[in-house]
């Protein structure tokens, strides 16, 4: 039997497995999963699918170049020879110090600290990476200085793909504020041209799936920020057409534990998994602030208990077979609950003087009812939602990170947006309302909810 596996480079997307037909049949099975929910999809309950997800066909032997430590652990388990052609695996000689002098060079004001540089070094030196790094951990600076590196040194044009237009807003301020020229980003959103000669190139991946291949050629270099939220099929779809771009690198604060496929198409179109720092570390270095979490569960009369299961079965009595019906019904009874939303006024403005996030879910149900009442005199409230537009929340970012005193912000929970100064968040979108603090300052927040208690 010949157990010798080949890697050859195809593209810049993918690699052929050539060997023997018994090893192929090996790797289809090593590269099938099962995604979580497969039984409840119907093409699997009507029996046309058999549940199993499979990366790997011994008909069009490829798989993702970003899967060549997946053959080289397949190879070791099995005692086969691994071989790997030029161009597959290549290691650029980039120095330790590297990352510092060119921090130096490009003139940014932020110094990169010890994990960055470390993220840095193994994106640069491999070419393909997928970094895990924690929220505040700095990943658009990160970004940054590999875009920099790449533009510096061989001219070439970057990508940047982001999950949503605020973060397209973000993502192009951050880089303005670590010193880029802003002539040479270019933002695509809806209703702009997409052709451009601009270095840099932020755009959703929503905006960017139906483009043709032809439009792609253009970079050597993409770049995925909060790779984790994207669609795989889009992200396959994008990735693919992006056949001349040899150089890939995602990053995610998280990745999902509950579906091995997701994680091993992220490593597929960009490349193995890093993690160089926890939240805990950003902490305990100071880096993050820390938090408490308090839980708060409130209790409502036994005459509007009676009264919503009396509507409860109501609802279940004209519609039998609908599902979610307890669900839904719980939720909008929690957001018209005056007496509840008055208790979240009082909460807030019982957190005087500090900086306040409200996170809510439902436009029109919840935001428009709390935000009347969390206006108070002598306090600025911002109120985002999916109506802002991008360029007014990073407006309202700034706003926040440069003047944050007695704000509070009314934030849609789907938005994303990174805000470094918070001191309390009251989350409004279930039965528990949850103060997250991250100051000293828990003394004001137990006495208040001692006098409700004794109230």
């Amino acid at each position: 039997m010949n157990d010798i596996i080949t890697l050859q480079k195809e593209n810049e997307v993918h690699m052929r497995v050539v060997t023997d037909p018994g090893i192929a049949r090996e790797l289809v099975e090593y590269f099938s999963f099962r995604p979580p929910g497969y039984q409840f999809v119907p093409s699997y309950k009507n029996k046309v699918w058999d549940g199993y997800i499979r990366l790997f066909n011994p008909f069009k032997p490829f798989l993702y170049i970003g899967l060549i430590s997946y053959i080289d652990k397949f190879c070791k388990d099995r005692d086969y020879t691994l071989k790997i052609e030029d161009g597959l695996a290549d290691i650029e000689p980039i120095a330790d110090d590297y990352v510092e002098e060119l921090a130096n060079e490009i003139g940014t004001k932020f110094k990169p600290r010890d994990y960055q540089i470390q993220y840095v070094l193994n994106a640069l030196r491999t070419g393909r990476s997928l970094s895990l790094s924690p929220t505040s951990s700095g990943k658009s600076f990160i970004i940054y200085l590999i875009q920099q590196h790449y533009y510096r040194t061989f001219q070439h044009r970057t990508l940047i793909i982001v999950p949503t237009i605020s973060l397209v807003e973000q993502m192009a301020g951050d880089f303005i504020d670590y010193g880029c020229n802003p002539d040479l980003i270019y933002k695509i959103k809806g209703g702009v041209d997409k052709n451009t000669d601009s270095p840099i190139v932020i755009s959703t991946w929503h905006s960017l799936v139906k483009l043709p291949k032809e439009w792609f050629d253009q970079f050597r270099v993409v770049l995925g920020d909060e790779a984790h939220l994207f669609q795989a099929k889009s992200l396959t779809k994008i990735m693919e057409k992006l056949s001349e771009a040899p150089y890939r690198h995602g990053f995610t604060g998280t990745i999902s534990s509950d579906s091995k496929v997701h994680k091993l198409v992220l490593e597929g179109v960009f490349g193995p998994v890093k993690k160089y720092v926890s939240t805990k570390q950003l902490m305990d270095e100071g880096s993050v602030a820390d938090f408490k979490v308090k839980g708060l569960v409130l209790s409502y009369p036994s005459s509007e208990r009676e009264q919503f299961k009396k509507e409860l079965k109501e609802k279940k009595k004209k519609n039998p077979n609908a599902k979610g019906i307890a669900y839904t019904a719980e939720r909008e009874f929690l957001f018209k609950n005056e007496k509840r939303n008055v208790f979240l006024k009082n909460l807030v403005h019982s957190l005087d003087n500090q900086n306040n996030l409200i996170l809510f879910d439902q436009i029109e149900n919840h935001g428009d009812v709390l935000e009347p009442l969390l206006r108070k005199e002598g306090r600025i409230l911002h109120y985002v939602h999916g109506g802002v537009s991008g360029e007014d929340r990073e407006s309202v970012r700034h706003q926040i990170e440069n003047d944050n005193t007695n704000m509070i912000k009314l934030w849609f929970g789907s938005v994303s947006l990174n805000i470094k100064e918070t001191e309390d968040i009251p989350l409004t979108n279930g039965q528990i309302i949850k103060a997250t603090e991250v100051t000293e300052k828990h003394d004001i927040l137990d006495t208040w909810i001692q006098n409700r208690l004794n109230e």
